[in-house]
């Protein structure tokens, strides 16, 4: 639908008596910037449908995210967020701390109720991590695809 010949259609829409070489390169030459726009739109173009393919589902948040920075190896992948229960040293009424012997002390993101409800696995060789504005690019391209509401968290391995 959108495949345009320029020189065919100067060609077949030039009267047949004004068909002569120099007219033809004039003309050529007088739509190079509209050949321009047309390969930009034809660029945008892709890159809307490519947007438009994708969404927030799990599969084609994956695909974008390693499309993007990981192409090669594809070793960008999610899972789903660990909901550990809250562990109250004392009740704030009661005011009467309590020695619990050895717990784990995790992320607040980690939680049930407030915590995050996927995590994003990515290699530490990719280079989101040393600088940034890959890392802003990384949140950008994420933050436009997930669905609004959904938390994350972003784990190095």
């Amino acid at each position: 639908m959108f495949q345009l010949d320029y020189r065919r259609l100067i060609a077949t829409l030039l009267p047949s008596s004004l068909r002569k070489p120099f007219m033809l390169s004039w003309l050529n030459v007088l739509l190079a910037p509209v050949k321009c726009l047309y390969i930009e739109f034809l660029k945008y173009r892709t890159l809307v449908n490519y947007k438009i393919e994708h969404n927030g589902q799990v599969v084609h948040l994956q695909k974008v995210l390693n499309d993007s920075f990981d192409s090669t190896n594809k070793r960008i992948y999610m899972s789903d967020g660990s909901k550990y229960d809250w562990v109250y040293v004392f009740k704030t009424e009661e005011n009467k701390p309590r020695y619990l012997k050895k717990i784990q002390l995790y992320n607040h993101l980690s939680y049930g109720d407030t915590g995050a409800d996927f995590q994003v696995h990515i290699p530490s060789e990719i280079p989101i991590w040393e600088n940034k504005s890959s890392m802003a690019k990384f949140r950008a391209l994420l933050d436009y695809y997930k669905l609004a509401g959904k938390r994350y968290q972003l784990i190095k391995e």
